[in-house]
């Protein structure tokens, strides 16, 4: 009954529109207000993000995930991680061991690069190698950072 009853309902409202009867006037509808005027865009400042860092970006970028196999063992880990157990001097051109963490060593010569940041040798002395790293920092200044692996007596970091 009740569903009939809505049926009837909703039909009869589907006709024709009904105009008011005389002698009753609708009642005017007011006019609609005007929207307020929009702020001034001028205001003296502009942003150009032109020579800007994306603030978006990791202020760090590191490396991640595993090194590819075929990556060579002077540039599997951190230059701090290497010993420098000896060195052969008085020549034109001085040659350097430095011991990986896994105990194997490395000859290495002036301009060849070590560590995970491709750092180059840029030094052998008697008793050390100096590895120099670049790197560049978020605002975009380059960051020069020399190392320094000193010469071990048996093994043992000085």
């Amino acid at each position: 009954m009740i569903a009939s009853l809505l049926t009837f309902l909703f039909l009869s409202a589907c006709g024709e529109a009904v105009e008011s009867p005389k002698g009753v006037e609708e009642a005017p509808v007011p006019p609609k207000a005007a929207p307020p005027p929009p702020p001034p865009v001028d205001d003296g400042y502009y942003y150009n993000p032109a020579g800007k860092r994306d603030p978006f970006q990791d202020f760090i970028r590191r490396v991640t995930g595993d090194l590819p196999e075929n990556t060579p063992p002077l540039l599997r880990y951190n230059v701090d991680k290497f010993q420098m157990t000896g060195v052969v001097w008085n020549t034109n051109d001085p040659l350097a061991l430095l011991v990986d963490p896994e105990g194997l060593g490395h000859p290495v010569r002036v301009g060849e690069q070590v560590g995970r940041n491709f750092g180059k040798v840029t030094a052998i002395t008697e008793t050390s190698v100096t590895v120099t790293e670049e790197y560049q920092t978020p605002d975009g200044q380059v960051v020069v950072n020399p190392v320094e692996v000193r010469l071990t007596r048996e093994g043992k970091k000085r």
